[in-house]
């Protein structure tokens, strides 16, 4: 579904002198030999460094925040905040202010390993059961961090937006998102109405103690996102990318994305999420896949509300949300 998807912001062209001045500030021993621009993303740029030092050569990432940029040190802070617990990459040095461009910028570590929507497809069944697994124990390793309350967090992880997640607080952001502002007309005027109409019966399914937890979710947590490799005990998850959308939110939102075609039309991969998360501690009660279901509606929602929604995503919001009130 991705696939299609166009990118939001062009990517940046940094000059290589600032990527050096950059380079030289965070790792005074060592020199730039290669920069190239890294897959996926629709709206940040990512290169792959290749460093020079005394021990030896090494890779990095460097990463720039265009989309939003108060969302830099949020991320960076999560990267920090989840390290131990969960498969990130390191942040290594981050910036306020790159030379070219303004913009907030750091030094990640460089994790070896592939897109799990590219290697699906290849995975033999006892592989993708075996990454399936690990990617509920990762998902309940996030889950695992909680918050005071549900809302969205600035820098210091805080969260001080709390969400009106009972039927008529979901009435209310339909509103401002399909009414008040573009989604509605992107959706056209039938879809938005069977859409209010399903919110307003069965919206409930989110007040649910469930799907109430104020727990750390990532949001965007789907196979464009997580980097999976294999190793002598199977395939793993090598890391979890791209955190500018993290909340406390609950975690019928990851559930929800994760549920997405391809992948999430694939009974095998979804009962090794469900084992792996399961077996992790973390509880799965009546009615999880209904909120689930309920989240990533408003996921798709907040999408195609959104000023830089392009052709390809209203299609897909379209059809998931067609998809989902028909089921």
């Amino acid at each position: 579904m991705r696939e299609k998807w166009s990118r939001t912001q062009a990517i940046l062209e940094p000059r290589r002198s600032s990527v050096e001045a950059l380079v030289g500030k965070a790792f005074p021993d060592a020199e730039l030999i290669k920069m190239e621009s890294t897959f996926g993303g629709l709206a940040n740029t990512n290169f792959k460094l290749r460093l020079r030092t005394p021990t030896g050569d090494r890779e990095a990432l460097l990463r720039y925040w265009q989309r939003d940029q108060q969302q830099a040190a949020k991320e960076i802070a999560l990267l920090a905040r989840v390290s131990r617990r969960v498969p990130v990459p390191a942040v290594l040095t981050s910036g306020r202010v790159d030379p070219d461009f303004g913009l907030p910028y750091a030094f990640l570590q460089w994790v070896e390993g592939e897109q799990l929507e590219i290697v699906a497809a290849r995975l033999s069944p006892r592989a993708l059961m075996d990454v399936s697994r690990h990617v509920g124990e990762t998902l309940a390793a996030i889950h695992a961090f909680r918050f005071e309350q549900q809302g969205f967090f600035g820098p210091d992880l805080v969260p001080t937006e709390p969400l009106d997640m009972d039927t008529a607080g979901l009435l209310a952001w339909l509103d401002h998102c399909l009414r008040e502002g573009p989604g509605g007309e992107r959706l056209g005027a039938d879809l938005t109405g069977a859409l209010f109409a399903f919110v307003a019966r069965e919206g409930a399914v989110l007040g649910s103690p469930w799907a109430r937890q104020p727990a750390l979710t990532h949001s965007d947590f789907n196979a464009s996102n997580i980097l999976v490799r294999e190793e002598p005990s199977g395939w793993r998850v090598a890391a979890v990318l791209d955190w500018e959308f993290a909340f406390a939110g609950g975690p019928s939102f990851d559930f929800g994305n994760l549920l997405r075609p391809p992948l999430g039309d694939n009974a095998d991969f979804i009962a090794g999420v469900l084992e792996g998360y399961r077996g992790a501690g973390k509880d799965l009660p009546d009615g999880w896949l209904e909120a689930s279901r309920m989240a990533d509606l408003l996921s798709w929602v907040d999408f195609v509300s959104q000023p830089y929604c392009g052709p390809a995503v209203i299609q897909s919001a379209r059809f998931m949300i067609g998809r989902v009130i028909g089921s």
